[in-house]
């Protein structure tokens, strides 16, 4: 019965780890509430959650602040142009969806391949500003880059946010169901299930210059 109990027990280990996604969760919610934070908090996630994915220091609220402060004005030019971006594409999108020709048809196609790529440096953008330390054009030309060089990668990481759309969508059951899940862990195990593959990537360029 005391080795049920023990910290090295896989058991106990496993509840730990939830614990600390529960706890990674709800800091990272209440990080967002200025909604102009939220490309810091996303930082602050996904520093914490490659820490815990390699075993690192385990000081969740120590480390999230730690990044947070340290990426802030980073992060934040960051999101704030995904922001402005994604308004100017919606606008467009809005214009050429009232036009029923074959030349708006191609101008909708390219500006649907445009937002996959945005949407693939997007996936990228934060887990590099919160790992590697670069400039914010450095920053975004290595997410560009990196998911292109690791297009499995980036599929299997878009296909996890497609679905998480899909279920949002879905119905109004499945909508409130993310919504629960995201309330009690959802942020959190996401980009800990995301940092396997980052930890993975990013291994080949910890020993280069980024």
């Amino acid at each position: 019965m005391r080795s049920l109990f023990s910290p090295d027990n896989a058991v106990m280990q496993f509840i730990a780890k939830i614990f600390d996604l529960v706890v990674l969760n709800l800091i990272f919610i209440l990080s967002c509430v200025p909604v102009v934070t939220i490309g810091a908090s996303l930082s602050a996630l996904y520093y914490v959650s490659l820490k815990m994915v390699r075993g690192e220091d385990p000081y969740i609220w120590q480390n999230f602040w730690k990044s947070f402060r340290q990426n802030f004005k980073q992060s934040t030019i960051v999101w704030l142009l995904l922001i402005a971006v994604s308004l100017f594409l919606g606008m467009d999108f809005y214009i050429i969806n009232s036009q029923d020709t074959v030349l708006f048809a191609v101008v909708r196609t390219g500006l649907w391949v445009i937002c996959g790529i945005l949407f693939s440096m997007f996936v990228y953008i934060f887990p590099v500003i919160s790992h590697f330390v670069c400039t914010t054009r450095q920053a975004l030309k290595n997410a560009a880059l990196m998911s292109i060089a690791h297009l499995p990668y980036t599929f299997i990481l878009l296909a996890g946010h497609a679905l998480i759309l899909f279920l949002c969508t879905f119905s109004v059951k499945t909508f409130a169901l993310v919504v629960v899940l995201s309330g009690i862990c959802g942020f959190s195990v996401f980009s800990f299930t995301a940092c396997i593959l980052f930890s993975s990537i990013f291994k080949k360029y910890e020993t280069e210059e980024v």
